[in-house]
């Protein structure tokens, strides 16, 4: 069965709670605290209302599904609040047991083909130092810029697409 990717429904609030909780784990184990990753698990039916309470008709929030089965998600904004003149791609994550089979390039082509359609010419996407995902933004073209904070506390490496 083919991948599909499509907009987030309300009704995917609670798997896709649970596919955040799961991918952070598996993603940031060393990297961020345990403590925080840990209380994951804990808050998804919380994290699922405020998923369902904040879904818009107009925002870019999609999940890629095989077999009716979230595997990942993808969230951009045609505008970063950060850099100029950019759209910036906020999340965009596989689940491990499918990561390195070409769905985080499915997703990723998805993003670019649909910033590239409103005129777009950059892109920047943020990702935690430590986190494997750092080679594959460089693998597609990403050029390292700099560094920022999340949560005011990790670093985060910044890459900047010419499109």
């Amino acid at each position: 069965m083919e991948p599909i990717i499509r907009k987030r429904k309300i009704e995917d609030s609670e798997e896709l709670a649970h596919c955040i909780s799961l991918v952070w784990n598996t993603t940031y184990r060393g990297i961020i605290d345990d403590d925080f990753l840990n209380h994951l698990k804990e808050t998804e039916k919380e994290r699922a209302l405020h998923l369902k309470q904040n879904i818009r008709d107009d925002e870019d929030y999609y999940v890629l599904t095989l077999q009716d089965k979230i595997i990942g998600w993808l969230y951009y904004t045609l505008d970063s609040d950060k850099y100029e003149n950019a759209a910036e791609i906020h999340t965009l994550y596989i689940l491990k047991e499918y990561q390195g089979q070409g769905y985080g390039k499915l997703l990723y082509n998805y993003a670019l083909e649909n910033i590239r359609k409103k005129g777009i010419k950059n892109l920047v996407i943020g990702c935690l130092d430590g986190n494997n995902a750092n080679e594959f933004y460089k693998h597609m073209g990403g050029e390292y810029i700099g560094t920022g904070l999340f949560k005011d506390k990790y670093k985060e490496n910044i890459y900047l697409f010419k499109l």
